[in-house]
């Protein structure tokens, strides 16, 4: 997409890698607070990973494991390219989710904010 030459459902599974980096961290992967040199690190830099003894963040091998075939820069090797969905969710992340039941809105919530809490 940033370099224009369009794009295929694989920006979608990139787009979840990075939600789930930065959900996971709080900020963006490939974050720079200066804009050109964030799309120059989409483009070519690596994912790095926050320091757990001076951030406080631990991720799970499991969760880089996703989160780096998401965010595979070659969209052909990108996971979900091939298998959409249903190779994404066959990924070990996902081991703990009833994906049927999850499909059948049968799922509850882990949590579910009260009124007051979004106040």
């Amino acid at each position: 997409m940033l370099l224009g030459t369009g794009h295929d459902h694989s920006a979608d599974w990139w787009a979840l890698g990075v939600l789930i980096y930065e959900m996971l961290t709080g900020v963006p992967p490939f974050y720079h607070k200066n804009r050109n040199m964030m799309f120059l690190n989409i483009e070519q830099a690596k994912v790095k990973w926050p320091d757990q003894a001076k951030h406080g963040i631990s991720i799970t091998s499991t969760a880089k494991d996703l989160i780096l075939k998401l965010l595979k820069k070659e969209k052909n090797q990108r996971l979900g390219h091939a298998g959409g969905s249903t190779e994404v969710l066959q990924h070990p992340f996902f081991d703990e989710i009833n994906t049927q039941e999850l499909l059948e809105k049968k799922t509850k919530a882990p949590f579910i904010p009260e009124k007051k809490d979004l106040e």
